[in-house]
Order: C-alpha cells, then structure tokens, then sequence
C-alpha cells in the first residue's frame, strides 16, 4: 500500500509532506498530472490520497484536463473514508468533490 499523490506542476511536489509520509513507512506513489500521467480511476492500492496545489481553478476545465478525474478520485476516497489531504489547489478541490465551495481571501498567501 502507498499514498497516492497528484501532482499538477513540476515545482509543486510532495515535499516535506511527502518525507514526512516516508518516514512513517508510508511509500509514495506520485502521479505526475503535469507530465502526461493520467489520474487513476480508483484508489486500488492507495492507504490514503494527497492532492497537491497549482495554478488552475477548482471550477474550471480550462487548462485543467485532469480536474473532473481528480474530482471522481476524491469523491471515491471520501465514500470509501480513504483519508486524503489537499494542499492549496487540493483543498479547493477537496472542497467542491464534498458539496462545498472554495473562494478568493482577502489577502495573498504563499506557501
């Protein structure tokens, strides 16, 4: 078993969440969206999903071939309690796969 990780943008990888998933003895299985690598259909050997951040919209296909992929996915994790975190971009689509709504803030924030 592996945690699932979508990538939209090269510079935007796992990261210190991803040592930290590693040092826990939980390998990663990342999914490189922005180089061509398709969205799985299911989570079949996926312990938990982690959907990473980028430029696009949450609410547009626009530039964002994979967003309705991605959305399934997270609906999927969410009806099967497949734990999953969202990260910047991630947490707006987190937010629309569970019936919510994401919105600009007031103030600019860089992570």
């Amino acid at each position: 078993m592996a945690v699932l990780v979508v990538q939209h943008v090269a510079q935007e990888g796992p990261y210190e969440v991803g040592s930290a998933l590693e040092a826990a003895g939980l390998p990663l299985r990342v999914c490189r969206v922005w180089a061509g690598e398709p969205v799985p259909e299911d989570l079949t050997g996926a312990e938990a999903l982690v959907v990473m951040g980028g430029p696009m919209s949450a609410y547009s296909d626009d530039g964002f071939p994979t967003r309705e992929a991605e959305l399934s996915l997270l609906r999927t994790a969410l009806a099967t309690q497949v734990p999953v975190l969202g990260v910047c971009l991630g947490s707006q689509l987190l937010a629309v796969a569970a019936g919510g709504r994401a919105w600009p803030g007031d103030t600019l924030q860089v992570g």
